[in-house]
């Protein structure tokens, strides 16, 4: 494992696996998570994802891993870098859930400081499941923290030829 910096704060750093089957791009992540929290993106109510840490410049996409009860990559979304909430940083619009706490630096999104606009939505034409992550790509299990896609997996899998949902 390797760890990269951003600038931000310490607490702020984060630790990213590079896959030694492949190589990476660092421009597709893979990021766990809940079924709800996905169905409120697919849906279009929650138009940002939100992170204690900054990805690097170059991530481009989320591969979004959905924990139980799936144990599969479903969906692949386009972001932009993060947007902060620093003292002269614009506000996000509030047109998605949880933008207004972001903005308001509510109490539940304490360490929240990192904004990504989801820009598109695909879903996989056929889901990645964890039994594939681990054989054909390497991975050592489910995704805990965020990984970088291996260029096997972006490969085999063109995000840009799955089901765009917006």
């Amino acid at each position: 494992m390797h760890r990269f910096r951003d600038g931000a704060p310490e607490n702020h750093s984060v630790v990213f696996n590079i896959f030694s089957l492949g190589t990476s791009l660092m421009t597709d992540a893979i990021l766990g998570i809940q079924e709800a929290y996905m169905q409120q993106i697919v849906e279009g109510e929650k138009t940002y994802k939100f992170r204690k840490y900054r990805l690097p410049q170059t991530v481009e996409r989320v591969w979004f891993y959905s924990t139980a009860p799936h144990f599969q990559i479903q969906y692949v979304c386009q972001i932009e870098p993060a947007v902060t909430r620093n003292e002269n940083d614009t506000k996000l619009p509030e047109d998605g859930l949880g933008n207004k706490e972001f903005n308001d630096f509510h109490k539940d999104w304490d360490r929240y400081d990192f904004a990504y606009k989801i820009l598109t939505i695909y879903k996989l034409n056929e889901p990645i499941t964890l039994a594939a992550l681990k054989q054909d790509y390497g991975l050592g299990g489910a995704p805990q923290h965020v990984v970088y896609a291996p260029s096997h997996l972006t490969e085999s899998v063109p995000w840009h030829k799955q089901t765009k949902l917006s």
